[in-house]
C-alpha cells in the first residue's frame, strides 16, 4: 500500500508586517509600559482625590451633616 501524502497547504501573507519589525514593535512597546502604568495610576488618583473633595464639600452643605457636626461639638449624642 502506497503512502498517499496530504496536499500542499500554501498561506497567503496576512500582514504587511515581518516578523522581526513586530517583535520590536513588541519589546519597544514592553518598555514603555511602566511609566504609562505609573502615570495612569497617578492621573485616577488625583482623578479620586478631586472627586472625593468634592464629595466632602457636599457633604458639608448638607443640613443632616451640619446638624451632626454641631451635635458632635457641643458633645451631645443625636
Amino acid at each position: 500500500m502506497a503512502a498517499q501524502s496530504a496536499p500542499k497547504v500554501v498561506l497567503k501573507s496576512s500582514t504587511k508586517m515581518s516578523l522581526n519589525e513586530r517583535f520590536t514593535n513588541v519589546l519597544k512597546d514592553k518598555q514603555r509600559t511602566p511609566v504609562n502604568i505609573r502615570a495612569s495610576m497617578q492621573q485616577r488618583q488625583q482623578l479620586a482625590s478631586a472627586r472625593n473633595r468634592r464629595l466632602a464639600h457636599q457633604m458639608e452643605d448638607r443640613p443632616s451633616v451640619q446638624a451632626a457636626l454641631t451635635c458632635k461639638q457641643m458633645g451631645v449624642t443625636p
